[in-house]
């Protein structure tokens, strides 16, 4: 089993705008995985060196880019599909549409099933926000304790408009 971490914020339904604001989890993520992490681990459990995995993976990147620059979507069995996304200006006539109105170039992931998590295999574990941990430091400095972690996570969560629970 895996342990990921949640907290609550209170946020509109973009939907309905008038409606009341609701409180909705969101992923406190614990940290992040480098690129060299990520080779150490492979090599690790390969015959592979840390070099030859990096010549395969920025191997396999360059010919993804390739492809999706290409205009391809690219499918890696087990893996998931890579495709270019934009957006664009309306216009209202087909002879007025020229590619400068073409903006937002993106690349979208979806994964196969075999890479998303089973929840089944996932306990979620509740963890304040990131402004509920500033909120509780301040008031321990305020009342003169100033010695101390809030025991916070340091991967973030909350944007901007957000309110966390209070």
């Amino acid at each position: 089993m895996s342990n990921v971490c949640y907290s609550l914020v209170k946020r509109p339904n973009p939907l309905k705008k008038n409606a009341p604001k609701k409180f909705y989890a969101v992923v406190q993520k614990s940290g992040n995985m480098s690129y060299e992490k990520l080779k150490e681990d492979i090599s690790f459990s390969t015959t592979c060196t840390p070099g030859e995995v990096s010549l395969i993976i920025e191997t396999l990147l360059r010919y993804i880019r390739e492809g999706l620059k290409a205009g391809q979507s690219i499918y890696l069995d087990k893996f998931g599909q890579f495709r270019l996304s934009f957006s664009s200006k309306g216009v209202e006539s087909a002879k007025d549409f020229n590619t400068d109105l073409i903006h937002g170039l993106r690349v979208v992931f979806h994964p196969c099933k075999e890479l998303k998590p089973e929840r089944k295999n996932i306990v979620f574990e509740k963890k304040a926000t990131v402004t509920e941990q500033k909120a509780l430091l301040k008031a321990q400095l305020k009342e003169g304790n100033s010695g101390g972690n809030t025991g916070g996570n340091t991967g973030g969560g909350d944007k901007p408009g957000d309110e966390s629970m209070d």
